[in-house]
């Protein structure tokens, strides 16, 4: 096995692990928070952070014309600290799950059923998707990698595979996610669940690897 696929094994059980972590909060396990100045500072402050460089500011769940609903998911033995926002943006309703190390965006069914459109109609949603979402008006630093001002952070259609239930795909596979100096010189896209979903890392130039996700709200 050459050196390209054990990267890409670690980081598919890296992204499924994060997404089973999403998924095995159950519905009463995200206790609401009234005031998002009640989330714990450090997790407060990277949300902000986070979700300001990633998210266009229409779609931006700290943006309080929206009225998100926010949400926090103290860690268990199997589940690390996580934010939830519930939001209706720009024809989207989104549920975004951020862990310490990741920012996961789920297209909720009642505005895209993404496994009923025809084949090439759901890697053209998949794009439009992204478009609305996305601040794709950041640079990067990572080296070899272009970052052209405005670039769309996903496949374009044609460059994708089928987009079925299970499905995944990245917008740049050689890149190692330990190395990422910018979130957008990689994004992971998929269907779970028949939702569409985008999974974004957050990771500094400034620190290689993740920072441990169960020390979260511990931090401040």
């Amino acid at each position: 096995m050459n050196a390209q696929s054990c990267l890409g094994q670690e980081i598919d059980a890296r992204i499924a692990a994060w997404l089973s972590a999403v998924a095995c909060v159950p519905a009463d396990g995200f206790a609401p928070v009234a005031r998002f100045e009640d989330v714990p500072d450090q997790a407060r402050a990277d949300s902000y952070y986070w979700c300001d460089s990633i998210f266009r500011s229409e779609v931006n769940p700290h943006n309080e014309a929206l009225g998100a609903r926010h949400a926090v998911h103290a860690a268990t033995d199997d589940t690390p600290d996580l934010l939830r926002h519930e939001l209706s943006a720009g024809g989207l309703d989104l549920t975004i799950t951020e862990g310490r190390n990741f920012v996961l965006v789920q297209v909720e069914r009642s505005c895209l059923d993404i496994l009923s459109l025809g084949g090439p109609d759901r890697a053209a949603a998949v794009r439009r998707v992204a478009e609305a979402l996305f601040n794709t008006g950041v640079t990067s630093n990572t080296a070899g990698v272009p970052s052209p001002s405005g670039a769309v952070v996903c496949p374009i259609p044609g460059e994708v595979p089928e987009v079925e239930e299970g499905t995944t795909f990245s917008s740049n596979p050689a890149v190692d996610p330990y190395l990422l100096a910018c979130w957008k010189d990689r994004t992971e896209c998929g269907v779970q669940g028949g939702k569409l979903y985008f999974l974004c890392y957050k990771k500094s130039s400034q620190r290689a690897g993740f920072e441990n996700a169960w020390q979260w709200f511990e931090e401040g």
